[in-house]
């Protein structure tokens, strides 16, 4: 009895060891996408592997008769288990076989023997194969009668043969085409100018334009076009696309950029400008230093920015020509431009002169060019200070001077009124004063010898009067 025990239990374990090491079946098959060709032409074959938790499969995909039929290659697919824990379930790829000469070849996968499971359990598949047949170009029948997107190896529904290969050549004779022949908008211009190569395109609009129409047609008239119509404008840059998919199918996109700037409805006077007061400054960059702050300019109340260093305040406006810029604010009303100009590394804000400064003894009014800007000044009218002028400026601090700028050099320093001329104005102001002084006194002098003489012809007249009465 121990001994009938003893031959089961090796028998039974013998049947598990056995279980264990056959290998798990896999599937494998072949499709085409037609089982004749021609001499010169191609036919595609899809070969494809089916499991389940494969984690590694591989096969050979051949031509038994190469001289009719050449090409195949290899099947391969590894799972990455990071993202794959389980392996996958299939893989595929299509494959490119060319018809050399008539003759009849069969195409064939198989098993190269490293397939495996996520759980190290071998993996294989059977052998599978179709036959592909190759005839003359002009052996229409034979193609009529065999075309087909059959995956077996035989040819027997010539009916459904010939309704593939009819819908086959109907997909190749479908137009690519799919440019526009034209496309046009209701407002502004694109830029560059519409071709029907080129797919982007901008308008720059103003902000009293709410809608655009755009318009468009196809080249081929059975390509179909969307994206076209009304559409929405508002301040800033937003893009539209009109859409062009061909009758096989194939798209292109042409997209147009609008960009939208505020027009100024509310205006102030500076000089002989009229500048627009513009709203729409979210985006623009502020010089270094400033601070948002709200000013009133012309009744409304709009943004404006503040430097506490210098005391300026900047408002942002669009002059007549649409050109927009910072303009220093005063006092309820817009000064003057907001220009800065670098000189040796320092920043400077340009100033107009004010109107009790513009007489300066010794200087005549003059422009003055420093680098590419000119600027209203002054020059020497001592022509041994020729290279020298004298400009209004305010400095990083706030502060407001006359400066002298050396032209050759390119230096910039304070401009101080000369000792001598100091001392010339001092002896003038005493030679005045002394003259006038000296004018006064004579007068009073004058005026006391005059009426001291009346006084005294008056006294001789009176003693003669009464000793005459007398």
């Amino acid at each position: 009895m121990k001994k009938i025990i003893y031959i089961f239990i090796l028998t039974a374990s013998f049947l598990l060891n056995t279980t264990n090491i056959m290998a798990a079946s896999l599937t494998a098959s072949l499709s085409s996408n037609k089982s004749t060709v021609t001499v010169g032409s191609s036919v595609k074959i899809t070969a494809k592997v089916s499991g389940s938790k494969i984690y590694i499969v591989q096969g050979n995909v051949s031509s038994n008769n190469p001289s009719v039929l050449s090409g195949g290659g290899t099947i391969y697919r590894k799972a990455d288990l990071g993202s794959e824990p389980n392996g996958f379930s299939s893989t595929s790829k299509t494959f490119t076989f060319t018809a050399q000469k008539v003759g009849t070849a069969t195409i064939s996968i198989s098993d190269t023997g490293i397939g495996l499971t996520v759980n190290d359990s071998p993996l294989s598949f059977s052998g599978k194969s179709i036959v592909i047949n190759v005839v003359e170009k002009n052996d229409s029948s034979t193609t009529n009668n065999q075309n087909s997107n059959s995956n077996t190896n035989t040819n027997n529904n010539n009916n459904s043969n010939s309704s593939n290969s009819d819908s086959s050549k109907k997909e190749e004779n479908k137009s690519n085409d799919n440019k526009l022949s034209s496309l046009t908008i209701s407002k502004g211009t694109l830029s560059p100018k519409f071709s029907a190569n080129t797919t982007s395109y901008k308008v720059d609009l103003t902000s009293d334009i709410e809608t655009v129409d755009i318009a468009a047609k196809a080249n081929d008239s059975k390509a179909k076009v969307t994206g076209t119509g009304k559409k929405d404008l508002v301040i800033g840059s937003q893009t539209y696309s009109v859409t062009v998919v061909s009758e096989s199918g194939i798209k292109k996109v042409y997209s147009i950029t609008f960009n939208v700037t505020e027009k100024p409805t509310v205006f102030t006077q500076f000089g002989d400008q009229k500048l627009g007061i513009l709203k729409d400054v979210a985006k623009i960059e502020v010089p270094e230093g400033y601070k948002e702050t709200t000013v009133t300019l012309e009744g409304e109340e709009i943004r404006g920015w503040k430097n506490d260093k210098t005391g300026l305040t900047l408002v942002y406006l669009a002059d007549e020509s649409g050109h927009k810029s910072f303009y220093i604010y005063s006092d309820g009303k817009v000064a003057n431009k907001y220009e800065l100009i670098t000189i040796a590394g320092k920043k400077y804000t340009l100033l107009d002169i004010p109107s009790d400064m513009k007489e300066q003894e010794g200087l005549k009014a003059d422009k003055v060019k420093i680098g590419d800007m000119e600027l209203d000044g002054w020059s020497y009218e001592d022509k041994n200070h020729a290279n020298y002028a004298v400009v209004y400026l305010m400095n990083e601090a706030g502060e407001k001077n006359l400066y002298s700028y050396e032209k050759t050099e390119g230096t910039l320093q304070k401009y101080v009124v000369s000792e001598e001329k100091k001392a010339n104005n001092t002896l003038t102001y005493v030679l005045a004063g002394t003259t006038a002084l000296f004018a006064l006194s004579t007068l009073g002098v004058y005026m006391m010898y005059t009426n001291f003489k009346k006084k005294s012809i008056a006294t001789i007249k009176d003693y003669y009067d009464r000793k005459n009465q007398g």
